[in-house]
Formats: structure tokens, sequence, C-alpha cells
């Protein structure tokens, strides 16, 4: 019996050991990462020994942190394979863009076009024909301010028919910003002939349209602009009723009372009565003992008969027992 079990503990172990193999444990990694289960899949990956690792090992590393958002670690494992591989466009394409665009650190938001141009530059002296990174290298010069090789590269780009949205918009900024506004000005009329709901190149636009004597040309622009730029109602109401529970949890009646009365500016008409209860307590923590009144006056005679919940219910008690003491 003790033999038997013997046994069954050895085959136990060379399974348990056979199914921590470095080719077990890929294959784990990459089906929990095609189900959606990164954190998983890392713990299978932080298994493997890192000399074990290969290219595969590593761009799974890069795209599980991807898809977690966690970009010092995908950034860590995008240099880590280019210093084996400069040449990996598949990578280069997707790391690129995030460098140009940065990310939140903790001195704020960060971005990397030196970066991207030692990246792109050494990449173009093997292919130089790669527009996907081409870009990205325009955009890392226009990004540092040299405008002139931005504009070199952004022309390179246009010459072999790049002239997608972001190339003739980019463009359009390159020419402004070198004080060429005549020429901004056609190259953002025709980036906005291809996404006429782009709010920066509706404002950049007429920005220009101004500066060439267009000026009726350039409200147009800037008054849609503004229209994109401007949060919904909705918005608006969400915001400042939030900015008002801050300062109620920060005890300041003042500048609570501030954002309901924006509130109130915004408000369906279902909001309506709960914000006027709101501002009669504010009211009066002010001490401003006739506003209150009104405020809770106007709440009780607007939800009388319509105690619909537990909540209008105990705003009502509320404002009822808060009329009785300003009453003393």
């Amino acid at each position: 019996m003790k033999k038997i079990s013997l046994v069954i503990l050895a085959v136990f172990i060379g399974l348990s050991a056979f199914a921590q193999t470095p080719t077990t444990l890929r294959a784990d990694a990459i089906r929990l990462a095609s189900r959606g289960y990164f954190n998983k899949s890392l713990d299978c990956l932080r298994q493997i020994a890192v000399d074990s690792l290969n290219a595969e090992d590593m761009h799974l590393y890069y795209n599980n942190f991807a898809q977690l958002g966690q970009n010092d670690s995908l950034a860590y494992w995008a240099d880590e394979m280019l210093k084996s591989n400069p040449y990996d466009a598949q990578l280069i394409v997707d790391y690129t863009p995030r460098l140009n665009n940065g990310w939140q650190g903790d001195m704020g938001r960060k971005t990397f076009p030196m970066k991207v141009i030692d990246i792109c530059k050494k990449y173009v002296e093997r292919d130089s024909t790669h527009i996907l990174i081409n870009r990205q290298l325009a955009e890392a010069y226009y990004n540092i301010g040299n405008y002139d090789l931005a504009l070199q590269e952004f022309k390179k780009l246009e010459a072999v028919g790049d002239t997608c949205f972001g190339t003739l918009y980019t463009l359009g900024l390159t020419y402004q910003r070198m004080g060429d506004n005549s020429t901004a000005y056609d190259y953002l009329y025709r980036a906005y002939d291809k996404n006429d709901h782009h709010p920066y190149c509706l404002f950049m636009l007429g920005i220009v349209s101004n500066r060439v004597g267009l000026g009726a040309e350039a409200l147009s622009y800037l008054d849609e602009a503004k229209k994109l730029l401007m949060p919904d109602r909705q918005t608006l109401f969400r915001l400042h009723k939030e900015l008002a529970d801050a300062f109620k949890l920060k005890s300041e009646p003042d500048f609570r009372l501030e954002e309901l009365q924006e509130c109130m500016r915004y408000a369906e008409e279902k909001d309506v009565n709960e914000l006027t209860f709101l501002m009669g307590q504010c009211y009066f923590q002010l001490k401003q003992r006739d506003k209150a009144k009104d405020c809770f006056n106007r709440f009780l005679e607007a939800t009388e008969n319509k105690e619909y919940n537990d909540k209008i219910k105990g705003m009502r008690s509320d404002a009822q027992r808060t009329l009785r003491m300003m009453m003393w």
C-alpha cells in the first residue's frame, strides 16, 4: 500500500513538473490572453525564466500590458525587444504612436518624441518606405518643434500618396507654426473636407481663415468648433452636481450654492425639485433665512402628494423640520 502511494505521488510530481514547462506555460499564457485574462496570462509568463523568453513571449508581455494600460511596463518590454531587433515593424507601428501621444505619469503627462525619432531613424536605415513609421517620425519632429524637418517628412508622405486626415491636418499645423497661413489654410481645409467634425481642425481652420482675411468663413468654423468642444447639457449638469457634492464634503455651503445654481441652468424638469431643496439647505447654513424659507416652501408645494420614494419623503420631512426651526 505504501509502495502504491509513493508511485502515485511520483506520478503526480511528474505531471506537475510537466504542467509547468515553458511550453505549457506559454500555451496557457496565449490562451488566457485570447480570452481577456491578461493578468493571469502575465502570471504564466512570469514563471518562464527570463533567459528562456523568446520574441513571441515578449510580444505577449507587451500586448498584455497594453491591454491593461500599464504604459511603463509596456515601454520596458518594447525597449527590450527593440534592443535585439530594431527593425520590428509590427512593434514600432504600435509603440511609437503611444510615445508620441504620451501618458500620464507622477509629474503630469509625458511624451517621448525624441525616443520616437531614435527608433524611427534606425528603422529607416533599412526601410525608408514604411508610411506608418514615417508618419510617426514626422509627428515626432513636429512635437519637438523642429518644423523644418517635420515639413520635410510630411511632404515625403504626401508625395507617395499619403493624404489621410492626420497627415493633412499636421501639415496644416506645421505651416501655421511656420507663419505661412495661406498654405496652412489649404491643408487644413483639405483635412476638414475629410473629417468635418474634428473640433481642433475646425478651431485651427478658423484661426488661419482669420489670418488670411476670410472673416465670415472663420466665424462659421469657430462657431462649429465651439459647439463640438462644449459639453452637452447633461454632462455640464453632472459636472456641477459633482462639484456641489465635493463642496458639501468640504463644508463650504457658499461654493456649494454656486454650483447648485449652475446645475439649475442645465437641469431637466425631474431634477428641479431636489435642487430647490438642496439650495434651501445652503441658504439655511449661510443664515439667509428668507431665501431658505422660499426654497423649502417651493419644494414642499411642488412635491405635495408626490412622495414617490423614501428620498422625497425624507427631503420633505427635513424641509418641514427646518421651517419649524426657523419659526422659533
